[in-house]
């Protein structure tokens, strides 16, 4: 009995002792950055012989990833473990060799393990990086979903108190700068983070604001944007969330945000608009996808006639907006979502063929939105929703108030082509959007019409600055030799390309077509500047090419660090060269040899080896 009793003691200390080798983290937390979307972490073990991640890796299929031999693991205390094969670890996982391509299946899935370096077996939380570059993979805070680590505010955050209600200013122009200033709890530099903030062309511009600036070390971020309004602005931090909120001038706002893993990284605001700005950042929480054309198209695709699906548009706008009052925001933010959910209330009952025709039901009865064969589905739905000229008419409720010119949807709307009394009901809106179409006229006669219409003098005095800025940037343009601005204005356009050639005769050229606001053309210059270099005195000239969509004052300061030629020409002379390429977008690029032959042309960048091998067979 005695021997019994002991060998079932020795095999329960064994189990206890092995079950003590491993701890398993099924479905941990992760910050995955900008790479939430391609992987997950599904399980991490945690043995006393290796680490072990187990990722489910979403890319293109055929395209290629790959994890660098010296990929690690990092525990708080600074200490690295490094990455020591990608065996699989059953079935359902794939083999991945470090520092190889790994090619993504025909599934576009592929389950992987990455093996390292024991890390303690008391470890709560770890970073999984390749390296601190920029681009390599980096996975955040990986630690048991479990597992809840208490949140520490900073002393000046504690306790935050905010108004009980605020309402909308109604608009009134103020030149000044808004400020935003954000925290960043749990920021690590090799986190490389930026804050974005646009989506919004500021009153006295034409230049739409898209920023994202780097956080610096300790987690802090600042920018100033100047404006003549309180205005509605994105903002946020990719693989973190977004949000809108209210900035104005001569205002501050600020943020305080955590890196997480659970989509909700604002903690608080302080400053203008506090209480409005944290509400903005719960509409998705609070309202789910009743705010969504998603929640529109399921509720008209079974309505069988005009009348049903015109009430079934109003009943919904109806509902958003008796929910919307219901909630415990502020006047201001209620207000914000009521004129948004107003927008897409008219965008539907007077666009219905265009908007509806974009959604389909799958097989398995899951809605999707394309625009693929979007003008033959618009044909096949044409009758759907057609109003008359009577019914067509509409009165805003929410969207020509004194405070709407602080809503993004206010200035994205043609607000008079639907409520025909709009202009008579509030003037002074219509004179704010008259400054903008001023300021966006590349017709002169038609722009000194429009600012004659104006009847507002501070609406005349923000027209004026802009054209006085336009005046002095032209004038500093005009100095540059290898700037053309204004230069060629009067050149035909089925003149102008081979009016530029013959500058660069007995040279071979790189024509470069672009835009300031094209993503693509921008990273095509950034690598090849390198390249650039190394051609440095060799007999090619670079050539750039924009039109007026870039904004004058940043293709300015952009060209500063674009060696080369730049010319800014109309809007015909760059629509005749991008005909003359067959091109239909940007960036393209054009080769030329010594004789002035074209010998290269591409949309798109191409990659940067196939423009050494084209310029090395014409360079000599």
């Amino acid at each position: 009995m005695r021997t019994v009793i002991l060998t079932a003691l020795l095999a329960f200390i064994s189990m206890t002792s092995w079950a003590q080798k491993q701890i398993v983290w099924e479905n941990p937390s992760a910050f995955m950055g900008s790479y939430i979307s391609e992987f997950k972490i599904n399980k991490v073990e945690l043995k006393q012989t290796e680490t072990v991640l187990h990722i489910t890796a979403n890319y293109q299929p055929h395209s290629w990833i790959r994890f660098a031999k010296n990929s690690y693991l990092q525990t708080p205390d600074g200490r690295k473990y490094t990455i020591t094969s990608g065996l699989k670890t059953n079935e359902q996982e794939s083999d991945l060799t470090p520092d190889s391509l790994f090619w993504m299946p025909e599934s576009g899935t592929a389950n992987l393990a990455l093996h390292f370096k024991p890390v303690p077996m008391d470890t709560k939380k770890m970073d999984f990086l390749e390296s601190e570059a920029e681009q390599d993979f980096k996975f955040w805070n990986i630690c048991d979903g479990k597992t809840k680590e208490k949140l520490v505010l900073p002393a000046d955050w504690q306790n935050v108190e905010y108004a009980k209600d605020e309402t909308l200013p109604a608009a009134k122009i103020n030149k000044g700068i808004a400020t935003i200033k954000v925290k960043m709890l749990g920021y690590k530099p090799a986190m490389k983070m930026s804050f974005y903030v646009g989506g919004f062309t500021p009153l006295g511009t034409a230049e739409r604001v898209d920023k994202a600036v780097p956080f610096a070390d300790d987690g802090n971020v600042e920018i100033k944007i100047p404006l003549w309004l309180t205005r509605q602005v994105y903002v946020g931090v990719e693989g973190l969330a977004y949000s809108e909120l209210l900035i104005a001038p001569d205002q501050e706002v600020n943020i305080l945000m955590k890196v997480t893993t659970d989509n909700k990284p604002f903690v608080a605001f302080k400053g203008y608009m506090a209480k409005t700005n944290m509400d903005m950042t719960k509409v998705k929480d609070t309202f789910g996808e009743l705010l969504s054309d998603f929640a529109i198209y399921p509720k008209v695709k079974d309505c069988k006639t005009k009348e049903e699906r015109l009430k079934s548009l109003q009943d919904i706008f109806e509902q958003r907006v008796n929910t919307i009052k219901k909630t415990e925001f502020t006047t201001a933010a209620k207000d914000l979502i009521c004129m948004a959910a107003e927008e897409d209330y008219v965008k539907w009952t007077r666009h219905f063929v265009f908007n509806y025709s974009q959604f389909f039901v799958d097989d398995d009865g899951e809605i999707w939105m394309t625009q693929r064969n979007l003008s033959e589905n618009m044909e096949k739905n044409k009758d759907m929703l057609t109003l008359t000229e009577e019914e067509q008419a509409y009165s805003w409720k929410y969207l020509n108030e004194p405070t709407s010119p602080c809503s993004q949807v206010f200035w994205e709307t043609s607000i008079a082509a639907y409520d025909k009394q709009a202009v008579v009901k509030n003037p002074y809106n219509n004179e704010l959007r008259c400054v903008q179409d001023v300021i966006k006229g590349d017709n002169e006669g038609l722009t000194n019409v429009l600012l004659a219409t104006l009847k507002n003098e501070d609406c005349k005095n923000v027209v004026r600055e802009y054209q006085a800025e336009q005046k002095r940037l032209a004038e500093e343009l005009a100095s540059k030799e290898s700037v053309f601005f204004q230069k060629l204005d009067d050149v035909a356009p089925e003149n102008i390309l081979q009016t530029i050639l013959n500058k660069y005769k007995g040279k071979v050229v790189l024509i470069d077509v672009w835009a300031t606001w094209c993503g693509p053309c921008k990273a095509g210059h950034q690598v090849m500047k390198p390249w650039k270099q190394e051609l440095k005195g060799k007999n090619i000239q670079f050539v750039y090419i924009t039109s007026p969509t870039s904004p004058l004052a940043t293709w300015q300061e952009m060209i500063k660090d674009i060696d080369g030629d730049h010319y800014y020409l109309t809007k015909e002379q760059y629509n005749y060269i991008l005909n003359h390429y067959d091109s239909d977008g940007i960036p393209t690029y054009a080769i030329y040899d010594t004789e002035g032959n074209r010998t290269f042309k591409t949309i798109g960048f191409s990659g940067l080896d196939v423009f050494k091998n084209e310029v090395n067979k014409v360079l000599k």
